[in-house]
């Protein structure tokens, strides 16, 4: 995808009336656990560092980003896909190409690492008032992910944050980039698209699909993988919340 197409005006945080959070990338991420099982029966060495991981799937995404289209030529059901995300997050890990194809069953595995710093964030901000709504391409179980993870929850007398709805869409039938993902989270937030905020860590996903449905939209970039590209971008939950309670 050419950074140029994707040169969009930053968001405005004092327009902002409500956000949208997108679940992998931002809660959770590919559990690191089986990719370092993998490293080791290939003899490599492990990262010093856990971040090594979550660059590694950042990595993937701008992969991703490069060479995917407009959101009508996106499928993320194909293996090719998602083999140009295992492929970029296997090299920034330092896996040589010839293990490239013994390695993608581990990267895939579950997307049950959570992001504590993130969450936390997210409860700062839903304790500030911001009305909130997850939208996320996910496997059917959405709800339950974040429930388990302490993030959040559609129903009332819980001991989590209550978000007005939580998309998944393998349980509505449409996928972002589709812009018609967006329409039952606006509908239950009752704002306008342009006052909501969408935040995913994916430009052929997140950032495409928000802006097709009329929406404002940052994407989380902690490793400033994505520094060629015009749109918002933030390093984490935490920052956004700063620019959102100083608008």
């Amino acid at each position: 995808m050419d950074p140029d197409a994707q040169a969009e005006p930053t968001f405005e945080p004092s327009t902002v009336q409500a956000v949208i959070f997108d679940i992998g990338g931002v809660f959770t991420y590919p559990h690191y656990g089986p990719v370092e099982t993998k490293l080791t029966e290939l003899g490599l060495n492990q990262p010093a560092d856990l971040d090594a991981y979550r660059r590694a799937h950042h990595i993937g995404v701008h992969a991703l980003a490069e060479v995917t289209g407009p959101f009508d030529e996106f499928d993320e059901r194909t293996q090719d896909f998602w083999r140009i995300y295992d492929d970029a997050y296997a090299r920034s890990l330092g896996i040589p190409d010839e293990h490239l194809d013994a390695s993608r069953v581990a990267i895939r595995g579950a997307w049950n690492w959570p992001h504590q710093e993130n969450i936390d964030a997210f409860h700062r901000l839903h304790a500030s008032g911001m009305p909130t709504a997850n939208v996320s391409n996910n496997s059917g179980t959405a709800p339950q992910q974040m429930q388990e993870h302490g993030v959040c929850q559609v129903l009332e007398g819980g001991p989590l944050p209550r978000v007005v709805a939580i998309i998944d869409s393998s349980l509505v039938g449409v996928a972002k980039p589709d812009p018609m993902i967006m329409t039952p989270a606006l509908y239950a937030l009752g704002v306008a698209a342009e006052h909501a905020l969408y935040v995913g860590d994916t430009v052929q996903a997140d950032v495409a699909g928000a802006l097709a449905a009329g929406m404002q939209v940052v994407q989380l970039d902690p490793f400033d993988t994505h520094a060629s590209y015009g749109h918002s971008r933030v390093p984490d939950v935490s920052s956004l919340v700063d620019q959102l309670s100083t608008a």
